[in-house]
């Protein structure tokens, strides 16, 4: 005969908190006859469900509760438990790589030696840039006022912070790409 008891008996019954019954019915992992739970049918569909990959936590929760059936000993299931993690964690990295080389094809991802390379040739090109400045417009600041050396110091800091930006927006755009590379051999 099939036994059917409420919520908080079949909580107390199997050792846990009313709210986890609660949890377990509204994932629809109880079998529920009205408002009873059916207590062997609701465990086989517990089992069943359970992550396989979660074994520590369900060992851990059943010593905490001192209950009998998680207390077996670590060498009654360890080849399945184990070979069952191995294989998550094999089948995990595998997702977690084929979903790096797809960012990285679609241009989302990319690699940080390259981003590293950019920054670098940037700064180079910038600081050069700078430090070529005076030569450049030394000779337009002879025998002008104040107002004109300011205005010619300032339209040469314009003009160097436009290269700038124009070299990063290629170098960005190329970032990632054969391009990127073929510009760097050349």
């Amino acid at each position: 005969m099939t036994e059917l008891v409420s919520q908080a008996e079949f909580a107390r019954q199997q050792g846990w908190a009313k709210s986890y019954v609660t949890k377990l019915k509204l994932e629809g992992r109880l079998v529920m006859d009205g408002d009873k739970v059916d207590v062997a049918a609701s465990r086989a569909k517990i089992a069943a469900s359970a992550d396989p990959n979660r074994d520590d936590v369900r060992q851990r929760h059943a010593n905490e509760r001192g209950n009998e059936r998680g207390s077996e000993s670590p060498s009654d299931n360890k080849a399945g438990s184990s070979y069952q993690n191995s294989r998550a964690v094999k089948e995990r990295f595998a997702a977690l790589t084929a979903k790096m080389e797809y960012e990285i094809a679609i241009g989302k991802l990319i690699q940080k030696s390259e981003v590293e390379d950019v920054v670098q040739d940037l700064a180079t090109l910038f600081r050069q840039g700078l430090e070529n400045m005076p030569h450049r417009i030394a000779a337009e600041l002879v025998g002008r006022d104040v107002g004109g050396i300011r205005a010619v110091l300032k339209e040469a800091v314009i003009e160097q912070l436009k290269e700038f930006e124009r070299n990063l927006d290629q170098r960005i755009s190329a970032i990632g790409t054969n391009e990127e590379n073929h510009e760097r051999t050349d």
